[in-house]
């Protein structure tokens, strides 16, 4: 009973959701409808669902889907990505296992976990519980949007989904954020919401794009999950200037408004948090200290004012699909970018160790290309900023800047 409820609470939350951007992803609904509808899954008139006429006419009309037909679009989602996963390998894997137990009361659980991991329809139940999962927190047209941006299968996104999911805990901060049901207002709660799932996309989409085939779960989780909690914990120390400013700005909002710290403080910092992904990676290429590469990740990012041009980024209108590809494309050459000029600059040759003054040096060191950047960035400045050719050409400059000392990295 508890079990079904809580499901149902979740479906409705996902609703929610779902309505509150109902307008402005009408296009990526009519996408979704398509796709379903061109693989004999869906059929609108059927289900009482709008047509593309009637879909031109709401979006002239500024209006969005009701929320009765986000409802449909929810069990269609869900039943689509199950029937994807039960067809591919996923969940096939040990460490998925743990989804199923949560199919069950935690007593059966823990009496019975042996002889549940040879339930005759264990894939049917872990496809069922993951297809579920990820529609309820990260929204009816994610699999949608990750399958068209990054080329890979709806499994292999889900795949992506679970270790995101495990790596920065999102079930527990979406707990805490329902505990605070009745207790902070409901705007509140879905804002806080809809910063967790862009974490959750632009995460998965970061595994997709940076591992491709190569999605080890059980690895994966253990070697990104420990490191991202402890330099989680020192975003305080390792953020600087007005990036520092802006998230403890946030974090002020979030507490006044009545949310506990510490979820404040993980919510303020979601965008901070993604970014730990390409640091650990650097890390790794680097073998240096993971905090160490965390400082010179931010200080670059401040040198070369790279927080304030992702906003300017994420701020871009999305008018049609094209530009949505464009604007995640701007996104993932900026992370390659700064995470290639921070090794470059960990890998100088007798450069100081102080962090700030290295990275001092390597902007001297490249000052053409420094300035050339900048000047871009005063151009942007003064430009309306809505140009996406103008943001292609800045992403060149800053490509040819992170290019042109590299050691060993290679920017796709």
């Amino acid at each position: 009973g508890a079990l079904v409820l809580g499901n149902n609470y979740k479906q409705t939350q996902a609703l929610s959701l779902a309505q509150r951007r109902a307008r402005e992803r009408i296009a990526e609904y009519k996408r979704l409808m398509g796709d379903l509808e061109a693989r004999g899954k869906l059929d609108r008139a059927l289900e009482f669902l709008p047509s593309d006429e009637e879909l031109a006419e709401r979006i002239s009309a500024g209006q969005g889907l009701t929320r009765a037909e986000l409802s449909v679009l929810i069990s269609y989602s869900k039943i689509d990505l199950k029937e994807s996963l039960l067809k591919s390998l996923v969940p096939d894997d040990d460490y998925l296992t743990r989804d199923m137990e949560t199919a069950f009361p935690a007593l059966l659980a823990e009496k019975f976990g042996d002889a549940m991991r040879r339930h005759r329809l264990k894939r049917e139940i872990v496809s069922t519980q993951i297809a579920n999962d990820l529609v309820n927190h990260m929204g009816i047209t994610f699999v949608q949007r990750l399958k068209e941006s990054t080329g890979m299968s709806a499994a292999n996104v889900a795949g992506a989904y679970v270790i995101v999911r495990d790596v920065f805990h999102l079930p527990h901060w979406f707990r805490q954020i329902e505990n605070l049901d009745y207790q902070v207002p409901a705007d509140i709660q879905l804002t806080l919401m809809d910063e967790l799932m862009r974490l959750g996309r632009r995460a998965t989409r970061w595994f997709l794009r940076s591992r491709r085939n190569e999605l080890d779960a059980a690895r994966d989780v253990a070697h990104f999950g420990p490191r991202i909690a402890a330099l989680g914990l020192k975003l305080n120390e390792l953020l600087e200037g007005p990036t520092r400013e802006l998230w403890q700005a946030r974090y002020q909002t979030y507490v006044d408004a009545g949310v506990p710290e510490l979820l404040a403080r993980m919510v303020a910092g979601t965008s901070h948090l993604y970014t730990l992904l390409p640091i650990i990676e650097a890390s790794d290429v680097t073998g240096q200290d993971t905090a160490e590469v965390a400082k010179a990740y931010f200080a670059v990012g401040s040198a070369l004012d790279l927080t304030w041009y992702l906003q300017q980024i994420t701020n871009l209108p999305v008018e049609n699909n094209w530009q949505a590809l464009a604007r995640e494309a701007f996104r993932d050459d900026l992370d390659w970018q700064q995470r290639a000029i921070t090794v470059s600059v960990l890998q100088m040759q007798d450069g100081p160790k102080e962090v700030e003054a290295r990275v001092g040096l390597w902007l001297e060191q490249h000052l053409p290309l420094v300035e050339r950047w900048r000047a871009m960035l005063v151009e942007l400045r003064a430009a309306s900023g809505t140009d996406y050719a103008m943001y292609a050409v800045a992403n060149r400059e800053l490509m040819d800047l992170a290019q042109s000392s590299q050691h060993g990295v290679c920017i796709p």
